[in-house]
């Protein structure tokens, strides 16, 4: 739980959307549809994403309005996983061609071999028993979503975190929604809501710092090579 421990890290977006009525019973209605559906240790699924409590992960909020905090709705975004290590899997299977006597020679000789619509069933069926006995990984995230200016914070910068979520919000509530960072942070999202005239283009002219450096510096250089070439050598 980031915000209750101390340090932690943030992602802004902005819901593009005006005269919709966004509120707390109409969000639950929502969530209630996308909560995850857990992974659990026999569970052959690889992975699941959904909508969580915040703080015990569990897949429904009972009273949502006790995680309203002043202007704060405050839900949670689990993703459970199961991962098999390739190169375990790949002993496994050998070790499972082998104890059939693939590649094994015969008394004339040649070798057996399993042919690949064998091999391929025979992995399948040796991946879903390894999934059957693994734990899954689960993966909290914490989602604040203010209510008088619609903006989301999601504590969480990783970029598998935010492809999932910008993907998981779409489909949940279909609304718009913008990574609020320093190129779109200066945006007048209230007209843009509104379909007002929004002045973008000095924000599309803008030349990245490290790179306008970069270019004074080699103008610079080259200013000076010429100079010095153009003094006497005596």
């Amino acid at each position: 739980m980031p915000i209750a421990t101390g340090s932690l890290a943030l992602k802004r977006f902005q819901i593009l959307t005006h005269g919709k009525d966004l509120s707390i019973q109409w969000i639950m209605d929502k969530l209630s549809k996308a909560f995850i559906s857990p992974l659990h240790i026999d569970d052959v699924r690889e992975d699941a994403n959904g909508f969580c409590h915040p703080f015990t992960g569990e897949p429904k909020i009972e009273y949502p309005h006790s995680l309203v905090f002043d202007q704060f709705f405050l839900f949670g975004m689990r993703s459970d996983r199961k991962k098999i290590p390739a190169t375990f899997m790949k002993l496994q299977l050998r070790n499972a061609l082998e104890a059939l006597g693939h590649e094994k020679e015969d008394s004339q000789g040649n070798k057996k071999k399993i042919g690949k619509k064998v091999r391929d069933n025979i992995k399948d069926k040796l991946k879903e028993e390894l999934l059957k006995s693994s734990i899954p990984s689960v993966k909290l995230t914490e989602v604040l979503w203010n209510l008088n200016d619609n903006q989301i914070w999601l504590t969480s910068t990783s970029p598998s975190s935010l492809t999932e979520f910008e993907k998981l919000f779409s489909e949940t509530f279909e609304l718009p929604i913008i990574n609020i960072n320093p190129g779109t942070a200066a945006l007048d999202f209230e007209k843009i809501q509104l379909n007002l005239n929004a002045d973008i283009q000095p924000y599309l002219d803008l030349s990245p710092v490290s790179l306008a450096n970069k270019f004074h510096f080699e103008r610079k250089s080259e200013t000076n090579y010429e100079n010095e070439s153009s003094q006497p050598v005596f």
